[in-house]
C-alpha cells in the first residue's frame, strides 16, 4: 500500500499543535485508524530529542502503555501551556493594521489572535469591530461607520471592496503616467 506524505521529527519551531494537525492529516490520509499502529508511529517519528522529553513528561508510566492522543497531550501541555485569555484578548483588541497590509491578512491574523479569547458565538461581532476600529484607513472606516447595519460579511466585503477600488485607480493611474 502507498503512503501519502510524510511527517518529519518535530522541530521546535513549529508550533506543536500544528505538528500534531499535520499527524493527524496524515493518519487520515493513509487511512490509520489502528490505536496502536498510530501510537507506533507518532513514537518513531517525533525524534529522539521529543522522544526523551516525552518520556520525562510520563513518567512512571512507559510510551507504549498510553495512546497518541495520551501521548501528544502531554507534549502539547508541556509546549503550550493554558494561554490567559486577558492577555489574548488584549493583543487581539489593540492589533491594528500595518500601512502595507492588505485586509484579507490583516483579518487571518486577526483570526489567528481570535484562538485563545473564548469568544464564543461573539466571534463575529468581534472580528467586524476589530475590523472597524483597526482598519487603519479613515475612508474604508468611515465608509463601514456609515452602515447602519453591519455584519461582518458585509464589512469584509466593503472593506475588501474600497481596497480593490483604491489598487485598481493606483494602477490605471500608473498606467496612464507611463504613456
Amino acid at each position: 500500500m502507498a503512503t501519502y506524505g510524510r511527517i518529519d521529527e518535530y522541530d521546535e519551531s513549529e508550533e506543536w499543535t500544528q505538528y500534531v494537525e499535520r499527524m493527524d492529516h496524515y493518519f487520515e490520509a493513509n487511512d490509520i485508524e489502528d490505536k496502536d499502529k498510530k501510537r507506533s508511529i507518532f513514537l518513531s517519528v517525533i525524534g529522539a530529542k521529543t522522544y526523551k522529553l516525552l518520556r520525562g513528561l510520563i513518567r512512571p508510566e512507559v510510551p507504549n502503555k498510553l495512546s497518541y492522543e495520551e501521548l501528544s497531550e502531554a507534549i502539547k501541555n508541556h509546549y503550550v501551556p493554558k494561554p490567559s485569555v486577558i492577555v489574548q484578548r488584549y493583543k487581539f483588541n489593540t492589533r491594528v493594521r500595518r500601512n502595507d497590509e492588505s485586509i484579507s491578512t490583516f483579518m487571518a491574523e486577526l483570526r489567528a489572535l481570535s484562538e485563545h479569547c473564548e469568544f464564543g458565538s461573539a466571534l463575529d461581532e468581534m472580528l467586524r469591530d476589530r475590523l472597524v476600529c483597526g482598519v487603519n484607513e479613515d475612508r474604508i472606516q468611515r465608509r463601514l461607520l456609515a452602515e447602519p447595519t453591519l455584519d461582518l460579511k458585509r464589512a469584509l466585503e466593503i472593506a475588501h471592496g474600497m481596497e480593490t477600488a483604491a489598487k485598481d485607480v493606483r494602477d490605471l493611474k500608473g498606467e496612464i503616467t507611463r504613456r
